[in-house]
């Protein structure tokens, strides 16, 4: 693995969850299925902060071998940005726009044995940067198939 093959791969995956999201007025991406459920808006700034934790972690291995990873804590992000559906579109899209060109940038420029460096993951076991970086890929996909079925479900 090389970091210029996986920022393609982050690019094209990011790519793709943002066309799922494309055309939708503000109430639409306000909107939630169920009260339970998460509004694409909010999807969408999850994101955010997930770049954002995972690239600082994958740096943190890089830097440290003793460094234990940390899991992004998605039920402290719910409770801690109850307000974010009221958020501006645009603010979050810039932003949104801004933690993804860090993560890209950042794997892009670093060497194979920065990939290949290792802290420790929860469990005990080594936890390489390059394991950390492979989450984003996996993550978009798995929420571009979230706003799919959002969009489904509220007819967009």
């Amino acid at each position: 693995m090389n970091g210029g093959t996986l920022a393609e791969e982050l690019q094209r995956e990011r790519a793709a969850l943002l066309r799922q999201a494309a055309g939708l007025d503000t109430e639409l991406l306000r909107l939630r299925p169920a009260d339970e459920e998460w509004s694409i808006i909010e999807v969408l700034a999850h994101l955010i902060d997930v770049d954002r934790h995972w690239l600082a972690q994958a740096l943190a291995l890089r830097d440290d071998p003793r460094h234990v990873f940390v899991p992004f804590d998605d039920d402290r992000w719910k409770r801690e940005h109850t307000d974010v559906r009221t958020a501006a579109i645009a603010t979050i899209r810039q932003a949104l726009d801004a933690s993804h060109r860090a993560v890209v940038e950042t794997v892009a420029a670093l060497a194979p044995e920065e990939l290949l460096r290792a802290g420790v993951h929860p469990r005990g076991h080594a936890y390489t940067v390059a394991d950390v970086l492979q989450r984003f890929p996996a993550h978009d996909r798995n929420h571009a198939q979230q706003i799919a079925a959002i969009r489904q479900r509220l007819r967009a």
